[in-house]
């Protein structure tokens, strides 16, 4: 199966998937070779994928912000690949490796998290209306951030745990 992750700042294509786990509103669905087109939003922001590669199976898990995906057995004009394709885009990603560093993605979260409480405050004493604080651009880009890292945090937290068990 053809992988294909998409951000504005990162991308991953794969032709050896062999499984895609995407978490739904309505459940987990594995995509497996030849199965039905299917699209929608991935719901808890989590992707797992397994591929073949030299005889070993791998998987690998992603964190990603506001995603939606495409699952299609059509073949895409310009493209040599047949099969199960499987096409998501999100605004950010995070590709969860037992290498990745637990300290700096806290570090990042809450330095996110003190400057999105410090520009709040400062709206808040102006007196501001909230529901005009709701509406400021750079609050609301800034409140994502730190909810994405917010989740990506509680996801790194157990799989570090483990790793030092």
């Amino acid at each position: 199966m053809l992988f294909s992750l998409a951000t504005p700042e990162y991308s991953n294509v794969q032709l050896n998937t062999t499984k895609v786990r995407v978490h739904l509103r309505s459940g987990i669905a594995e995509i497996l070779e030849q199965h039905q087109d299917l699209m929608g939003k991935i719901d808890n922001n989590i992707i797992e994928i397994e591929t073949n590669f030299e005889n070993k199976t791998e998987k690998t898990s992603f964190v990603l912000q506001d995603a939606v995906f495409i699952v299609s057995n059509e073949q895409i004009k310009g493209s040599d690949f047949e099969g199960t394709g499987i096409y998501i885009y999100a605004k950010r990603v995070k590709e969860i490796t037992s290498s990745i560093s637990l300290e700096e993605i806290t570090q990042e979260y809450e330095e996110k998290a003190k400057v999105f409480e410090t520009d709040k405050q400062v709206l808040a004493n102006h007196n501001m209306d909230p529901l005009y604080q709701n509406l400021n651009t750079k609050l609301f880009i800034l409140k994502k951030e730190v909810d994405f890292l917010k989740k990506v945090v509680s996801v790194v937290k157990p799989l570090k745990q483990t790793f030092h068990t």
